[in-house]
């Protein structure tokens, strides 16, 4: 499930930064949203005006009688982004629209969060992933690892990452395809984007057998963007790779 809400600018800065991990939601009447109907790994859809739309999983959910309850258990350090005083942070979060009157009648949720991306920002944040999952090492005398990066979104908001192994059989495996593993791992097989970084810090493409790997994933595999240059965001789609396409559509 994926719920949106409105957020102002200090509080997106600090989940984005991770100095917020915690979201404080109350039940009002005739409110848009049932809070109590969360669950770990529902995906909240912010919209903010620094950052734009951004994205967090639900990590955890759990329900307090009053805003004394949940800070005393919470505490404010993860929980508000502008003071580690229990008693102000009441006062603060009481001052919000209809948020007293709610909590006295239905209480208040914290919602353990973290933080996945910003619309405005991806390309950057998972050409940072690509590039910082990269390790380049000898894992034997035969195997070495780690020369190129991948990260990958899915339509689930996921991010997965995944390096290069070389064999000195014909065993090993991109790092575009390591990471598609992994999200094949975890259930997932839809792809947004894509972006892979070599040794040196540039942006790659796909080779010719994670092309059509990619292809095979999904009926919607065609529109999957692939990062082309970090600074000029130019992306290229698989569809454009692969001009004989024979892919899932012909299954």
């Amino acid at each position: 499930m994926t719920i949106r809400l409105n957020i102002n600018d200090s509080e997106a800065i600090s989940i984005k930064n991770n100095a917020k991990t915690i979201e404080i939601r109350v039940n009002k009447e005739n409110g848009k949203h049932d809070y109590s109907g969360l669950k770990e790994n529902d995906v909240i859809e912010f919209t903010s005006d620094s950052l734009g739309v951004f994205y967090v999983k639900v990590k955890k959910i759990n329900y307090y009688n009053s805003l004394e309850e949940l800070f005393t258990m919470e505490g404010t350090r993860y929980t508000t982004s502008f003071t580690n005083d229990k008693d102000e942070a009441i006062k603060n979060v009481n001052k919000l629209d209809g948020y007293e009157d709610a909590i006295n009648k239905n209480g208040a949720y914290a919602i353990h969060i973290e933080y996945l991306y910003s619309e405005n920002t991806i390309w950057e944040e998972l050409y940072e992933k690509a590039k910082n999952v990269r390790n380049s090492r000898e894992v034997s005398g035969m195997i070495s690892a780690g020369g190129v990066g991948a990260a990958i979104l899915t339509n689930n908001h996921n991010i997965y990452t995944g390096v290069c192994i070389d064999t000195a059989s014909t065993l090993g495996m991109c790092g575009e395809r390591n990471a598609i593993a992994n999200m094949i791992t975890n259930g997932e097989n839809e792809i947004v984007k894509l972006v892979c970084v070599d040794s040196k810090g540039n942006v790659g493409s796909p080779c010719g057998a994670c092309r059509e790997y990619l292809m095979q994933l999904s009926k919607n595999s065609k529109d999957i963007e692939i990062l082309k240059d970090i600074d000029t965001k130019e992306m290229v789609r698989l569809e454009e790779l692969i001009p004989d396409w024979w892919g899932y559509d012909r299954v």
